[in-house]
């Protein structure tokens, strides 16, 4: 087929079936029956067992009139008609079904594809946060629009049509990044920011292109977002998201739970009134002991992670709104998502690391390809891990904190260099080591039945002689030691799944 026609072709039933899709996002639930029928169609659906999940549970919401279908109403009620048709052109097609699919096809035994990237152009920031995981960082030095082009180019080649901005504060540089939104509008853009910048002109930009969603950080009302964002942050926050929420733009908050702050931000009233405020969805990331001043105190206890967990599932089942636990919500995103099994992080100077949280790096994308860094020998090193211990816990499956050995290794096996001045203390620091064994082997204690009752149901989606269960431990080299799989799961997925 003459390639552009085939582009062409795919450009009228992507757009076809997005008109299908927001004429089913009227805020009324019966209008949503029309949402499944058109999602069913899609290629890349029957191949993508994520977008299955969602249309299956979408589809029972909608006759229960329950959960997700709250949600979709929402959506359909209150979004503009450009950021509805963006939502569902860029990230739903453009990523989920048509990225998936090349996604596959791109990606060897040898060689992964991530599923997107986070990208952190400057570490600059108009606030001083108390522990904030990037606040180390140098400040010199930001990614121009030429490096993140160059970025984005490689991600659409890949069918990475879902990009992270983070930072620092991303709308420091807000001029640069809405043209760039503009030129990528084929494209879907996820950004943290602290809200403080996105003033009229910036919103209703936003607002016409439809393809970027802010999630703006909350610590909780103003009291606790006050005390550890700076007087006044709140008010601010409180005054972007109603201008967001007046221009029909898709967008959220980012809450960081802590020790002082879960009971808050886990109440039915905290979620009752950013629903008045018109937040569509909500991410919940656990207090990290990483970054500028690693303050172990702020750190939920394993209890504390545990409540938040059931609070965010009760919260979720019960209001129209998208809400996910970073940490806690691994078994359904299948564990942990760094080291490019799912997704890396580049930082202002360009260098590549695992994770926003895992502040280690070896490439820089200016000397390497996107593809090239994602397959690192030190982020293959952490994959051979995965998913990090024998039983495959999903419940706990982050390398830094729940399976603090996993870092250790691969940072001291391939000489990683830290990424900034004390960024190593979580690995060598002999208090903060002390401190994060102690987590580990108590969270361990907490979670490892639990998952065991899990794996040993035939019904549960982790059975544990259940293919997708199986494939967690598809990358591992049979060399893989007490960390990895046992030898007879090994064996039975030494050859890589089909894709």
């Amino acid at each position: 087929m003459n390639p552009f026609l085939g582009k062409t072709k795919d450009l009228l039933r992507r757009r076809l079936m997005a008109l299908k899709v927001c004429r089913s996002l009227t805020g009324e639930l019966e209008d949503l029956r029309g949402l499944l029928a058109v999602g069913k169609g899609w290629t890349g659906i029957g191949d993508n067992p994520v977008l299955q999940a969602f249309l299956s549970g979408l589809s029972h919401d909608i006759e229960e009139n329950t959960g997700m279908a709250g949600l979709f109403k929402r959506v359909g009620g209150s979004l503009n008609a450009v950021s509805k048709r963006k939502l569902v052109e860029n990230l739903i097609y453009n990523w989920g079904a048509r990225g998936n699919r090349t996604r596959r096809e791109l990606t060897t035994p040898d060689t992964l594809v991530p599923s997107l990237i986070v990208i952190s152009p400057t570490m600059r920031c108009n606030l001083r946060c108390a522990g904030c995981y990037s606040g180390q960082y140098t400040k010199d030095g930001e990614l121009s629009q030429g490096d993140i082009e160059r970025i984005l180019d490689q991600c659409r080649q890949l069918g990475m049509c879902f990009v992270v901005i983070s930072g620092g504060e991303p709308y420091i540089l807000k001029d640069m990044l809405l043209r760039i939104f503009t030129k990528y509008k084929d494209m879907f853009f996820l950004t943290y920011t602290n809200g403080t910048l996105l003033d009229e002109p910036t919103v209703q930009s936003l607002a016409r292109l439809g393809n970027v969603a802010p999630a703006i950080s909350v610590e909780g009302y103003r009291e606790q977002t006050d005390r550890r964002r700076g007087r006044g942050v709140y008010d601010a926050v409180a005054e972007a998201m109603q201008r967001l929420k007046r221009h029909g733009v898709l967008f959220g908050m980012s809450v960081t739970y802590t020790r002082e702050n879960i009971e808050v931000i886990t109440e039915d009233a905290f979620i009752e009134h950013f629903l008045e405020q018109g937040v569509i969805f909500g991410w919940y990331f656990m207090f990290m002991p990483v970054g500028k001043d690693p303050i172990l105190e702020l750190v939920p206890t394993p209890e504390q992670r545990l409540y938040c967990a059931r609070r965010v599932a009760e919260l979720r089942r019960k209001y129209p709104i998208f809400l996910a636990d970073f940490w806690n919500d691994g078994p359904a995103a299948g564990g942990c998502l760094a080291g490019g099994r799912s997704y890396l992080h580049i930082l202002n100077s360009g260098r590549v690391e695992p994770c926003v949280f895992a502040h280690f790096g070896v490439d820089n994308i200016r000397e390497k390809s996107l593809l090239e860094a994602a397959n690192s020998p030190f982020f293959k090193a952490i994959r051979a891990r995965f998913p990090y211990n024998n039983n495959g816990n999903l419940m706990r499956p982050c390398m830094i904190i729940d399976n603090p050995q996993v870092l250790r290794d691969t940072v001291e096996e391939h000489f990683v260099p830290a990424g900034h001045k004390h960024s190593e203390d979580i690995i060598r620091d002999p208090q903060v080591v002390a401190w994060v064994n102690d987590y580990a082997d108590r969270f361990q204690a907490l979670t490892d039945p639990m998952w065991e009752r899990q794996i040993g149901d035939p019904e549960n989606r982790w059975y544990r002689e259940g293919k997708e269960y199986q494939d967690l431990f598809r990358f591992q080299a049979p060399s893989t030691g007490e960390n990895g799989a046992s030898k007879a799961q090994r064996v039975r997925v030494a050859t890589p799944p089909a894709r």
